[in-house]
């Protein structure tokens, strides 16, 4: 199991948009859930992080293959990806994308 996390730093005002991008994910739990399992995604998580007065929202995945992940999730085969990629541009600040150094990830069971 591979895992990767990071931080996308939003832009000013953006706030609307992120709760209408969470309300509409919520809203489609059942496509979104498709599309973790084409791309073999066991956990997503998104939390949204303030420092320093600048907003971020901090993602986590845990899946087979990270390449995988982004691999399929590119091909746009549910309307629900290319909705998260769009908004995604939208509110990402210029540069504003940071991927984390994976440390360890401890699963509740290990083999």
């Amino acid at each position: 199991m591979e895992y990767a996390s990071g931080l996308i730093k939003l832009k000013p005002g953006s706030e609307d948009k992120v709760e209408h991008w969470r309300a509409t994910i919520a809203s489609r739990l059942d496509e979104a859930a498709a599309t973790l399992q084409d791309e073999e995604v066991q956990i997503e998580s998104w939390f949204k992080v303030e420092i320093d007065g600048n907003k971020y929202l901090l993602w986590y995945l845990r899946a087979n293959s990270i390449k995988r992940v982004f691999e399929v999730s590119m091909q746009l085969k549910h309307p629900i990806d290319r909705f998260h990629y769009e908004l995604m541009a939208e509110i990402a600040a210029q540069n504003g994308n940071v991927l984390a150094q994976p440390l360890i990830d401890i699963p509740r069971e290990s083999k």
